[in-house]
This record gives structure tokens, C-alpha cells and sequence, in this order.
């Protein structure tokens, strides 16, 4: 996505002229479309950063077409304002799937959008230059979940690390260990991309360890198949005679030599229906409970929460 674009899916022909006015002056590039049947195939023509939507567009509302940009792989992570008759609360929203990155109620005044447009830009630049492109932080996802917590709404939370990265990290060095973290996360974007639903939100913690957060009925589907896709190619990442052994051979705490074996995921699942969280934190530790059980268990592996209180 381009962000120096921004695609305007307004019917009111005034409305929308102001905003092409205000937004070009600006040094955005614009493009308007008027009815929602056309904004999802104009936004992928035009490659768009950011989308102003209006709620009330023909044929198929500003609702609808939201959904269905966060459903299309190509637009899921674009910005989104939404144009609305009344205040709304974008929570709501986002327990039905339908993410807005911000609103703006009608009327307002140009400098209100051209303000609006700056700051979803902000966010979506910042993300474009994190070390993992496309994934939010930990505060982020830490407020995301607070929001569901608050609503009641039922989600899974999946946290995925590593197994013997530190290892691999002193004998390969950094640069190796960076492009295993980055296809890691690739393999989470294709996963979740692949999905019949827009309500996925993917953050990047620190170092190898990643989040997964996406409706509960789908998380053990999605950790399995991260950990098969990984699985499959890791020992791509290993030299010839690192993976006919089996791994790298490092010394154990007795002093011997043994095989420490390949890289492979521990992945904790974690859902909110099955035990009653009041804040972030808690899912985060239950989470960290059973990535540091399943570490020292050897190969990939995925375990669920299964406390209820």
C-alpha cells in the first residue's frame, strides 16, 4: 500500500470535492469512488494507504465495504476512516470484525479530515518501519485486548516463540537469526491471511516472540498451522551438516556435547471464553506459563490454557 494515497468512497459529489481539495493541497494523491459496490476493486487498482468511507454509500454501505476491505488480504492492513452521521463506538465494530482505524462525524470541517488523514498516516508509517512491517507492539495489542475484555468479547490469543534461538543466534550470528524472525512472521501473514475472516490482529513482542489474536473458534487451526509450515522449512535456514546431524551440537549444563536439535515453535493458546481475565497481563503471564513449560519439551509443540479461574 501507498501511503502518500488516499482513496475517498463518498456519494456526496460536494463532500467529496472538498476533501480532494484539502487532501491534494496537502501532497496526497486522491481518488474518489461513489459507490460501495466499486471500493474495494478501486482500492486495490490504486493501491491505496488510507480509505475514507462513508457510511451511508450506495449499493452497499460504508459497514459492508469496511468488512470487506479487512477481509481481502491485499487491504487488510490499510488505514480506514469512517464518515459517520453520530458517534459510534468503534468497539462494537471490532467485535463484529469490522476495524476501523479511526471516525470523523458529519458534517466537519476539511482541516478536521486533512488532521484525521495525518495521524492514521503517522501510525501506519511507524508500523511500515518496525523491524517486523505490518505487526503492532505489545502496548497496541495490550489496549486491543483490554477492549475485548471490557466488551465481553470472546477471542484467542496465540503467543509463539522460538525454541533454541539463542543457540542458533551464537552460531550463526544476528543477521541469520533476524531473517529466521522475519520469515516466522511471514508465515503468520500467509496463515491468518488465508483466513475466511477480517478479525485477526498480529503483533510482534520483542525479539522472537510473537501474538496472534483472532476469533477463539480458530486459534488452535491457525498455532497448528504455523507450526507445520515452520516445521517444513527450518531446516532450510541450517547448513548441510547442521541438519544431517540433526542440529547444532552445544554443552549441556553437565559439560557434555549433545545435539541441541533445530529450531522449532512453542505456541500457547490462550481464550478468553474459557476463564475469566480482567486485564491484559493475565493472559500475558498465563501465556508465558506455557511457553516456559513446552520449552523444554523437545520439537514443535502447541498447548492450551485449561485453567477456569
Amino acid at each position: 500500500m501507498n501511503l502518500e494515497r488516499v482513496l475517498i468512497a463518498e456519494y456526496d459529489s460536494h463532500l467529496a470535492e472538498l476533501m480532494v481539495v484539502r487532501l491534494s493541497n496537502a501532497g496526497y494523491q486522491v481518488a474518489v469512488s461513489t459507490k460501495g459496490e466499486e471500493v474495494l476493486e478501486k482500492a486495490l487498482e490504486f493501491d491505496a494507504g488510507l480509505i475514507i468511507v462513508d457510511q451511508k454509500l450506495p449499493e452497499k454501505d460504508g459497514l459492508e465495504v469496511c468488512y470487506e476491505l479487512r477481509l481481502n488480504p491485499r487491504t487488510r492492513r490499510v488505514g480506514i476512516l469512517l464518515l459517520t452521521e453520530q458517534m459510534i463506538d468503534l468497539k462494537d465494530l471490532a467485535k463484529l470484525g469490522v476495524r476501523v482505524d479511526d471516525q470523523l462525524v458529519k458534517p466537519f470541517n476539511p482541516r478536521e479530515v486533512l488532521f484525521k488523514v495525518h495521524q492514521v498516516m503517522a501510525t501506519l508509517r511507524a508500523m511500515q518501519t518496525n523491524f517486523i512491517p505490518g505487526f503492532y507492539g505489545w502496548e497496541t495489542l495490550r489496549k486491543e485486548v483490554q477492549d475485548r475484555l471490557q466488551a465481553e468479547g470472546s477471542f484467542a490469543l496465540l503467543f509463539i516463540d522460538i525454541k533454541q534461538f539463542r543457540i542458533y543466534n551464537k552460531y550463526y550470528g544476528f543477521s541469520a537469526g533476524d531473517e529466521v524472525v522475519k520469515w516466522l512472521a511471514r508465515i503468520i501473514q500467509e496463515v491468518t491471511d488465508e483466513l475466511a475472516t477480517p478479525d485477526v490482529f498480529l503483533a510482534h513482542i520483542q525479539g522472537d516472540h510473537f501474538a496472534v489474536m483472532l476469533p477463539q473458534e480458530l486459534g488452535r487451526q491457525v498455532g497448528e498451522e504455523i507450526i507445520d509450515r515452520f516445521d517444513q522449512g527450518i531446516p532450510g535456514y541450517y547448513r548441510e551438516e547442521d541438519r544431517e546431524r540433526g542440529g547444532l551440537v552445544v554443552e549441556d549444563r553437565e559439560g557434555q556435547m549433545i545435539t541441541g536439535g533445530l529450531m522449532s515453535l512453542a505456541v500457547a493458546l490462550v481464550e478468553s471464553g474459557d476463564r475469566k481475565f480482567t486485564h491484559p497481563l493475565e493472559i500475558k503471564e498465563a501465556g508465558e506459563e506455557i511457553l516456559q513449560y513446552i520449552k523444554v519439551r523437545p520439537g514443535s509443540q502447541l498447548m492450551k490454557e485449561r485453567r477456569k479461574e
